[in-house]
């Protein structure tokens, strides 16, 4: 265990069936309740892809019952770029430098029923703990809006890009299977004028990188396949 606050408990996954579990619950999260496509496991449950078995998974679970509710995925890109999930999407340049540094973070999710913050809060423990354990200084991953108006997009990366919330080291341009489809300018600029519209883009866990200190690395990719538009 890394650390605990009742009812919850929050520790690496450590077996095939912990892995599992975490994946299960992804499921139920991403396709049951968000009607997102989780890839060829469907007939099995699980939300799983080829980076599962390199990645380290976080996990909260309620110690009365042991049930996972609420898990977080951590890759160590250490060698290359194109060993993290979100190279699938952007080409990414100026990351080469502080790579051996660098923890990738996704497919965060936590069940509907304990949403009250406190299994999120312990998910921040984890990944912490993380960072101090393995010497890693930077953290970055997908950050995905639920809105897929290409014109929500590109309002909230240029609302990112006039308030000085683009990274000037870090590039990352969507592949061309990625890019956005077009959009009206003046519907971009409707959004930027409306500051309520607005707020109302920016997913929560977005905020919470925001309010870390994260800022996004270039524009965003359209992710058809599991149907969110995602900022680097």
């Amino acid at each position: 265990m890394i650390a605990e606050k009742d009812p919850y408990g929050v520790k690496y996954a450590g077996s095939r069936e912990d892995v599992l579990a975490c994946q299960q619950l992804r499921f139920r999260v991403f396709n049951q309740e968000q009607g997102k496509y989780t890839g060829t496991h469907s007939n099995e449950q699980i939300d799983c892809d080829e980076f599962d078995d390199k990645a380290v998974h976080l996990m909260v679970y309620e110690k009365s019952t042991q049930q996972v509710i609420g898990t977080y995925r951590f890759i160590y890109p250490a060698d290359s770029v194109s060993q993290m999930y979100s190279s699938k999407e952007f080409h990414i340049s100026g990351l080469d430098d502080i790579l051996p540094k660098t923890l990738e973070v996704g497919r965060s999710c936590v069940d509907p029923a304990h949403r009250d913050g406190s299994a999120v809060a312990l998910l921040w423990t984890g990944i912490a703990e993380t960072m101090r354990r393995t010497g890693m200084r930077y953290l970055t991953g997908c950050a995905s809006m639920e809105d897929t108006r290409p014109a929500a997009a590109m309002a909230l990366y240029e609302h990112f890009r006039r308030t000085g919330l683009l990274d000037l080291r870090v590039s990352a341009a969507p592949l061309k299977k990625y890019q956005l489809d077009k959009y009206n300018d003046d519907a971009v600029e409707d959004f930027l004028n409306d500051s309520t519209a607005l707020r109302e883009l920016l997913p929560p866990l977005m905020k919470g990188y925001m309010r870390l200190g994260a800022k996004i690395c270039g524009k965003p990719a359209f992710d058809r396949e599991f149907g969110t538009i995602d900022f680097l």
